[in-house]
């Protein structure tokens, strides 16, 4: 606690640490469920990513996916090799293609055949550019809407009934394109191991269509969603679909996994001060200097974090309604809070390593949070907060 709130004082609030213990520890985890499958495993950046997390990640053996310019340029200032490097995205400019086909990425997720045509049409038989085909498997799982990303109301993938377009695409591509092989994505917080096999058989049919077809599936990616261990699904998943392919006369393919939450949400923690307690008739409401700009994950899918009061341990509590200062209702949970709490008292919300800061705002043109990394008493900076030249520097002066 003593830690916490020196901490605070040294880099202000909100804050966001991450443990590197518990980061290990969730590392070591996710790694001993793919060793037994030989699953091949690749961080997802959208989750958290900054320079010296991606040498972190490197250096642990694991790959990074990246998504845009932005989360290439800072594992590539990381020095992050490209064969360990996957590119996605459902609408990516042609920069971003042109970081596979000129060999910025070891690999492409190609999210339709649009986008598939517009990759041959860059690529060379000289210097074919690897792929994977993202498909959308039809399976909606059971988890909140926002984070879905399959089923029929889903952006992402390509559907079975376009498969006969791209493979069509792929058989005139002469050369051009290098096929390894599938992917498909369920959505985030899937907790149900039997949405995963549906999941994995879904692909193994797929990747027995396309092998008749004439192209062989070395790979296929079922993208993440674990809520925290993947073991459990891949048990019950990785078995079921060596026997779908042992029915469908296929060899079986390397099976890669995309975890982000898993690996990165519960060693983080964001410490924020009160900065006003209000009384309605019926509600306590405390607000802080977080919220919405630092973290929007309750105001897009409901999530409330488990919060930590210092300093007031032991003492008579009371429903509180926790907002942020942002300028909208910006409601963070309710929790029971000290009665005694006040304004300049510290409170820590867990479990906020993930899609929080990778996710934060300006909204309102409020600086962005620092991000720092603890072992024991060590502590490096990961990122400095933002300045107010940094927030409005981009503005042009009439």
């Amino acid at each position: 606690m003593e830690a916490a709130l020196a901490l605070a004082q040294r880099f202000g609030t909100p804050l966001v640490v991450y443990d590197l213990e518990r980061l290990d520890a969730a590392v070591a985890r996710v790694l001993a469920a793919a060793k037994p499958f030989d699953v091949e495993v690749s961080y997802a950046g959208k989750a958290f990513l900054c320079v010296a997390f991606a040498r972190y990640l490197h250096e642990r053996g694991i790959g990074i996916d990246v998504s845009s310019l932005g989360e290439f340029e800072t594992v590539r200032r990381a020095d992050i090799p490209p064969e360990v490097l996957t590119l996605h995205g459902c609408m990516k400019s042609e920069a971003e293609i042109s970081l596979a086909v000129d060999g910025f990425v070891g690999r492409s997720v190609v999210d339709g055949c649009e986008e598939l045509r517009r990759t041959i049409e860059r690529s060379s038989a000289t210097s074919p550019t690897p792929i994977l085909l993202r498909l959308n498997t039809g399976i909606a799982a059971a988890t909140h809407a926002a984070i879905r990303t399959a089923g029929e109301a889903s952006k992402f993938g390509i559907t079975a009934d376009c498969e006969g377009e791209a493979l069509a695409l792929l058989r005139s591509a002469n050369g051009r394109v290098r096929f390894l092989g599938l992917h498909a994505h369920l959505g985030s917080q899937i907790e149900e191991s039997e949405a995963f096999i549906a999941h994995g058989l879904a692909l193994v049919d797929a990747a027995a269509r396309f092998s008749a077809a004439g192209f062989p599936v070395e790979r296929i990616v079922l993208g993440g969603g674990f809520v925290d261990d993947p073991a459990p699904a891949l048990a019950a998943c990785i078995p079921a679909m060596r026997a779908r392919a042992q029915e469908r006369g296929i060899a079986f393919p390397r099976i890669g996994i995309e975890p982000g939450r898993a690996i990165v949400a519960a060693s983080g923690t964001t410490i924020l001060r009160v900065g006003a307690v209000k009384r309605t008739s019926s509600t306590r409401i405390v607000i802080c200097d977080g919220g919405l700009y630092e973290n929007p994950r309750h105001v897009l899918y409901g999530v409330t974090h488990p919060a930590i009061v210092f300093a007031r341990v032991g003492e008579a509590t009371e429903p509180t309604l926790l907002c942020g200062r942002s300028c909208e209702s910006d409601e963070m949970g309710t929790y029971e809070f000290p009665r005694s709490l006040a304004a300049g008292d510290t409170i820590a919300l867990l479990d906020t390593g993930a899609y929080t800061v990778s996710m934060a705002s300006t909204y309102n043109r409020f600086a962005r949070p620092a991000v720092v990394a603890v072992r024991g008493s060590d502590v490096a900076l990961w990122m400095r907060a933002e300045t107010l030249e940094e927030t409005v520097g981009r503005d042009i002066r009439a």
